[in-house]
């Protein structure tokens, strides 16, 4: 159409999604860190230092993004307002964005 440029396809690699979901959760209240199922004996581990996409997986779908994190949690913390904020938290983080985030999935899986 004239007056009008196309303006490309931008692409957002699925590790840059796992950061963002990561970054956000980190900074929500009552979070410890993240934390990583063990796909062997079916246990949790505390992910320590910086890694910036442990403990998220993503996958995609027709309608959008799920996310499946899993999370450590502050002793004290109340987990269902907790695991319900971090991923309302979560889902907000990609307004804007163009991605659609059609679910966020939080384990609490160990506690700090």
């Amino acid at each position: 159409m004239k007056g009008k440029k196309k303006m490309g396809i931008v692409t957002v690699s699925d590790r840059a999604v796992m950061q963002i979901a990561v970054h956000t959760a980190k900074k929500y209240n009552g979070v410890a860190g993240m934390s990583e199922k063990s796909r062997a004996v079916d246990t949790a581990r505390f992910v320590a230092g910086n890694s910036d996409v442990a403990g998220v997986y993503v996958a995609k779908t027709k309608s959008g993004v799920k996310l499946e994190m899993y999370i450590a949690c502050n002793h004290g913390a109340d987990t269902k307002s907790l695991s319900q904020g971090v991923a309302d938290a979560v889902t907000n983080a990609f307004a804007g964005t163009g991605i659609t985030i059609k679910d966020v999935i939080v384990h609490i899986n160990d506690v700090r």
